[in-house]
Formats: structure tokens, C-alpha cells, sequence
């Protein structure tokens, strides 16, 4: 099913949207100058799964933090995919809906997320993932 562009954004927000995918484009890439372009100096990334994974406990804060991000799922995945799926707009925020998969060695994960982004002055200001459960244990649930 396809939805029109506006889906998810009736008030038609669309730079900000623009601001994320762009981020997210940049990630599925690995391009580090290009996902900064669209954040802001001193942005925070909230991501629990890969800094637990990489003994940090802190946000990744600034310019230096989504270095340090980068250079952490390299070091600690060897394969992460993000599957944005739905995107949400409210003035200054943008909900993204969908699904990471991850892989480490034999252990794959397939987690359900919800990430929620702050967008100001047409730049990723934080962004927060929130991990909604694996999606196998909700397949399992649904057929019961």
C-alpha cells in the first residue's frame, strides 16, 4: 500500500520530514558528513541498544558524539539496518515508525522502534529511539 506524501502530516511540515530522511538516507550509507549537514552542533542521540552494546551510558551529545556513534556500530554490529517505515509531523517534531535489524556475530535481532526526533531551525536538534519489543515475541502474540 502506498501512502500520498502527506500522509502522517496534515499540516504539511514537510522540511522537517526532508531533515530526517536525509539523516536516515545518510546512515543506510555510512556518510557521517552527510548525516551532520542536517544536525545541529550540539544535537543528542538518545540510543540505548548500541551504546549499552558499546559500555556507554550517556547520550551521544554534539558533533563528536555522532562520530563517536558512527564509529560504535561499526565496531559493535556488523550489520545495522534501519527501516523507517512511518513518518509523523508536528511542528518541531517528527515520529518515525518502523524497525531495526541488527546483526553480531550469529545473533540476530529484528526490534519493533519508535523514533522521535526534535527538529529546530531546519536541523536535527536530539533524537530519542525507543525499542518497542522484539517483533518475533509480537508475531508469536498476534497468532495467539
Amino acid at each position: 500500500m502506498t501512502r500520498p506524501e502527506y500522509y502522517g502530516n496534515p499540516a504539511g511540515l514537510t522540511d522537517d520530514i526532508g531533515v530526517v530522511r536525509a539523516i536516515y538516507d545518510a546512515f543506510a550509507r555510512r556518510d557521517l558528513d552527510a548525516a551532520l549537514a542536517h544536525m545541529a552542533p550540539d544535537c543528542e542521540l538518545h540510543a540505548a541498544g548500541t551504546a549499552e552494546a558499546a559500555g556507554r551510558s550517556s547520550p551521544y551529545r554534539g558533533h563528536a558524539g555522532m562520530r563517536q556513534y558512527f564509529a560504535d556500530v561499526a565496531a559493535v554490529w556488523d550489520e545495522l539496518v534501519l527501516h523507517a517505515e512511518d513518518f509523523r509531523v508536528l511542528p518541531g517534531s517528527v515520529i518515525v515508525i518502523g524497525q531495526v535489524s541488527a546483526r553480531r556475530g550469529e545473533e540476530r535481532r529484528l526490534r519493533s522502534v519508535v523514533w522521535t526526533w526534535r527538529v529546530k531551525d531546519g536541523l536535527a536538534a536530539a533524537v530519542r529511539v525507543s525499542d518497542m519489543g522484539p517483533l518475533d515475541d509480537q508475531a508469536a502474540a498476534a497468532s495467539s
